[in-house]
């Protein structure tokens, strides 16, 4: 405690004017290095010690192409207010806005336009990233930008509240786990999240568009997908590939080819969700077992749900739920009716009924899903069945959406 108290009363606040990297060669563990701005400091920075360094007026570090800007290899360093620019664009080298290799760096209400990777967390954990924007050429082919936020080999870190366009991907995580990911905004990139061999995360309340695919987890498990809003990305909203015991909850996939692609991967529960005006709004592998999904609303997709003919064809092995408890989904082309009016239909819901078949073996029929014909020919499916083939049933449709995502959702269940 005394020597806590010690650290304290000595820790002393360094103005910089003309260098940074001099100044922070002067300092000692726990300063405070002030850059004025609206200047601008043609340097790249390492910082080797735990201090802080915080800028007013948004101050300009600029790497003139060549290289990262600023480099944080200390452990417990702060980094506030900064404007970094310019970085080198070579991804083999890592170029990027800032490089951290210390643990629990927290760098807060930056800008970073840089072509390179915009902050890259590389084997340190327990950092905080918040509030920052990230950008880059938007004339720049995708592939030849770095991530936005590149997470490797790390650890219990805080992604907040950033804004990331124009990158390759927005949020790219390898070998991160036990992070917390929430109130991101990423838009104009390839993925807008990408995750891979990336367990226990927390995504919550981010919000994906305008990417090619809003975001794409693989090889995972056990994460929390929760509350985000995910509209009007180019192919798909959501990909996920060998996800496995995690849980996709009271999500908004909206506007996509396919609003959610579930490939290979098992034992996940769908809770919740408003799958709505996609294409497809599930693409669902038979590869894929043993998930459950109930009380999500599945509403004025063009296809509800689509299976692969080949693998619809071969049964499954272990069947997908989609009711439970005797409570199932919404979904807005059942024809059936509820005469006791408990909130559930009266028959099963076949997402696989003639039209399906159809669909499975002449795609282009599609254009035809929302007209009164199709709705005649499901009302006389649910009557009288006049195939028996595999595909979803849902044995208790829901009459009313039972979701709440917010007020994009209702705008969307009107």
């Amino acid at each position: 405690m005394l020597l806590s108290a010690s650290a304290v009363a000595l820790a002393a606040t360094l103005p910089v004017t003309d260098s940074i990297s001099r100044v922070i060669a002067g300092a000692q563990d726990g300063d405070t290095v002030l850059v004025p701005g609206p200047g601008v400091f043609r340097e790249r920075v390492v910082i080797t010690k735990s201090i802080r360094l915080l800028g007013t007026n948004a101050p300009v570090l600029n790497a003139e192409g060549n290289g990262t800007p600023l480099s944080i290899t200390a452990p417990d360093v702060e980094v506030r207010g900064l404007v970094l620019r310019n970085s080198g664009r070579d991804l083999t080298t890592f170029d990027s806005g800032i490089m951290i290799t210390g643990d629990r760096a927290r760098v807060r209400d930056c800008r970073i336009a840089s072509d390179g990777f915009g902050i890259y967390l590389r084997a340190a954990s327990e950092c905080a990233l918040e509030r920052n924007e990230i950008c880059g050429s938007p004339n720049l082919a995708a592939a030849q930008r770095g991530n936005g936020l590149h997470l490797w080999n790390t650890k219990r870190n805080r992604i907040l509240d950033n804004s990331i366009h124009d990158k390759r991907d927005g949020m790219y995580f390898s070998y991160a786990d036990h992070n917390l990911i929430a109130g991101n905004r990423v838009w104009d990139t390839r993925f807008g999240i990408h995750a891979m061999y990336s367990h226990q995360n927390r995504l919550l309340t981010n919000s994906l568009t305008r990417n090619a695919i809003g975001a794409t987890l693989m090889f995972s498990r056990q994460s929390l997908v929760e509350g985000n809003l995910v509209f009007a990305n180019r192919r798909h909203g959501m990909v996920l590939k060998q996800v496995d015991n995690s849980i996709i909850a009271h999500n908004v996939f909206t506007g996509q080819n396919r609003g959610l692609f579930v490939q290979q991967s098992n034992q996940n529960r769908f809770t919740g969700n408003v799958i709505a005006t996609n294409d497809i709004g599930l693409y669902l592998s038979n590869a894929s077992e043993q998930n459950v999904f109930v009380a999500n609303a599945f509403m004025r997709n063009t296809d509800q749900v689509w299976q692969p003919p080949f693998e619809t064809d071969q049964g499954r092995q272990g069947p997908n739920a989609f009711f439970e408890g005797g409570r199932g989904n919404y979904w807005s082309d059942y024809t059936g009716t509820d005469r006791n009016h408990d909130g559930i239909g009266d028959t099963p819901y076949h997402e696989t009924d003639v039209f399906g078949y159809l669909l499975d073996r002449h795609p282009e029929a599609r254009v035809f899903a929302l007209s009164p014909a199709v709705a005649l020919l499901r009302k006389g499916e649910e009557l009288m069945p006049l195939l028996d083939t595999i595909g979803v049933t849902d044995r208790a449709p829901l009459m009313r959406p039972a979701v709440s995502g917010g007020t994009f959702a209702a705008t969307i269940m009107r």
